[in-house]
């Protein structure tokens, strides 16, 4: 009896934390209506409601922990689980009783507050922590899990769950909290959790431990072969670009701080200079990901030469799953959440032979000059390709930062695309550059992180701090050679229609006409570039931090998938 109350308590708990996340991504919603002081007033009863069931959740957790804690403690496992929840539970509850960040408590700062608290309940951690409490039970007590859950449909295939896609998405983000036993366990939950059936056996493969290289290189990828009714699945997972300083297998905060700035350099050098520019020499990642992909459908396939493969990947790992699949063709579905673009460069140097030469030319030509998400560029994308790869499914927020990818010169996507809002909601966020700048120009802009890129290569090994004083250090340089050629008709331009570009999409709140006669003014009156950075350029010390974090945040898991079609 003792166990099943548990149970019960924990899928309780998890229902807190899931609630939490969707209020999280409720408060991010209302981000816009700061920038607007007539919008604004429509936060005072926003702002009662949100705190009103913050305030209950946060009654609940509590009281939930309390109950587990005082009937859990015979289990060492749980026990250890439950006393990392209660340690996060009292550090949100300091960090709320603590002094405000903000001290006026106007409407604006009242949101902004409830999104920090709600970032101090360390929702994905907890989480985590919750479904590996259940997992683990469901590995000793299944039929207990069973009869104490929710009900739902029976599912054949468990990728038919987009709940079920989502978490496994989200395990490459969060595997600092398990070992490989609690992935296994983990697995089998989310198997039985999402399409109500016992999965029988579930290997785990892990690109890093498979490929010596991986981790130098930044990739990273999983893969978990599972047995359910006989018939085996494989779901091959690749991961975006999202380091983490909440490493806790790291204890020292250099160390945490060196590792997030390398795996953030490494993504970024081939986010840049291969995927956006078509750079070969710093393709690595792409070449890892299709020998992990190979090594993992051979190792399963020799196990069952039945087993159905698919592809995951947000973000860059989104971009990983339609590029393989372009090049190899390895899987028999796939899902991607806010994936970035297919190269055609890339995707022409690994297979000259996969069109003629008069399609090869129509595709760069077709590529070369539109946005591919325009639904009648992207059928004609198709068309030349002779195959439309509807199998992979592409889910897009509308407004996600990595539409703006896609006016880059010689980008694309395959399979099926699916755009994602919310209802009756008004987001200023702008991904459609072409309307402030031209293809060369963007390819200008581009070039510009490419040389960054090859800038940084000659610290590439060193430790973090090193790899940032470095990029202080070019960009001190390249402001210096804007500050020199700002005073051509052709620089002004480009600058004054980018800045008017971020000004529109919110990530700055100085207006381009301000930007420029500033600009002008200091010319007149040399300065160092240095000086300038220190807040004599009203631009520069503009940026709309609420904007910028809510943009990541809707790119990321943990937002985007409460937006729907």
């Amino acid at each position: 009896m003792e166990t099943t109350v548990i149970i019960s308590t924990l899928f309780r708990l998890a229902k807190v934390f899931d609630d939490m996340g969707k209020l999280l991504f409720k408060a991010h919603l209302d981000v816009p209506l700061t920038f607007d002081r007539a919008q604004s007033q429509a936060l005072l009863r926003r702002n009662n409601r949100l705190e009103f069931s913050y305030q209950q959740l946060k009654t609940s957790k509590t009281k939930l922990l309390n109950q587990l804690l005082a009937t859990a403690g015979a289990d060492p496992y749980l026990w250890t689980k439950l006393r990392r929840l209660q340690a996060l539970d009292v550090a949100s509850l300091a960090a709320v009783q603590a002094n405000p960040q903000f001290n006026r408590q106007r409407k604006i700062n009242r949101l902004k507050q409830l999104i920090i608290n709600l970032q101090n309940e360390k929702i994905n951690e907890s989480t985590v922590l919750t479904k590996q409490a259940l997992a683990y039970l469901y590995h000793v007590a299944p039929d207990k899990v069973a009869a104490t859950s929710k009900p739902g449909p029976i599912l054949a295939d468990p990728f038919d769950s987009r709940a079920f896609k989502m978490d496994m998405m989200a395990l490459n983000y969060l595997d600092q909290y398990f070992n490989v036993q609690e992935l296994q366990y983990y697995v089998k939950y989310l198997v039985f959790i999402h399409a109500h059936q016992a999965a029988e056996a579930v290997i785990h493969y892990d690109a890093r431990t498979v490929l010596p290289n991986a981790e130098q290189t930044g990739f990273s990828a999983v893969a978990y072969y599972v047995t359910l009714n006989r018939q085996s699945y494989t779901y091959i997972s690749y991961k975006g670009t999202e380091g983490t300083m909440d490493d806790p297998r790291i204890k020292s905060f250099t160390q945490r701080l060196d590792n997030y700035v390398r795996e953030s350099y490494q993504d970024w050098k081939y986010n840049i200079d291969a995927m956006l520019i078509g750079n070969t020499e710093n393709d690595e990642q792409l070449q890892l990901a299709r020998r992990f992909t190979r090594y993992v459908v051979r190792r399963v396939r020799r196990i069952n030469p039945a087993t159905i493969v698919y592809g995951l990947g947000h973000s860059l790992g989104g971009h990983f799953v339609q590029t393989v699949q372009l090049l190899d063709e390895p899987f028999d579905g796939g899902y991607t959440l806010n994936a970035a673009p297919v190269q055609l460069k890339q995707i022409k140097h690994y297979r000259p032979d996969l069109l003629s030469a008069s399609k090869w030319q129509q595709l760069f030509a077709l590529t070369k000059h539109n946005n591919t998400q325009d639904p009648a560029v992207a059928m004609q994308v198709h068309a030349i390709l002779g195959h439309n790869y509807a199998t992979i499914e592409n889910e897009w927020f509308i407004k996600d930062l990595t539409r703006i990818y896609f006016d880059f010169p010689y980008t694309f996507y395959i399979g099926t695309a699916h755009y994602l809002n919310a209802k009756n909601w008004h987001y200023p966020f702008v991904t459609d550059v072409a309307p402030y700048l031209r293809k060369d120009e963007i390819q200008a802009y581009s070039q510009f992180w490419g040389n960054l890129i090859r800038y940084l290569k000659r610290v590439e090994t060193r430790n973090g701090s090193l790899m940032l004083a470095s990029l202080m250090t070019y960009g001190l340089q390249t402001l210096r050679e804007v500050y020199a050629a700002i005073k051509t008709e052709q620089a002004q331009q480009i600058f004054a229609a980018y800045a008017r570009y971020l000004y529109d999409a919110h990530i700055f709140k100085d207006t381009p006409v301000q930007v420029q006669t500033n600009f002008e003014r200091e010319l007149s009156r040399p300065r160092t570039a240095l000086r300038v950075l220190q807040g004599e350029w009203p631009f520069l010390k503009s940026v709309n931090n609420e904007m910028v974090e809510t943009v990541i945040f809707f790119h990321t898991i943990e937002g985007a998938q409460y937006f729907t079609r």
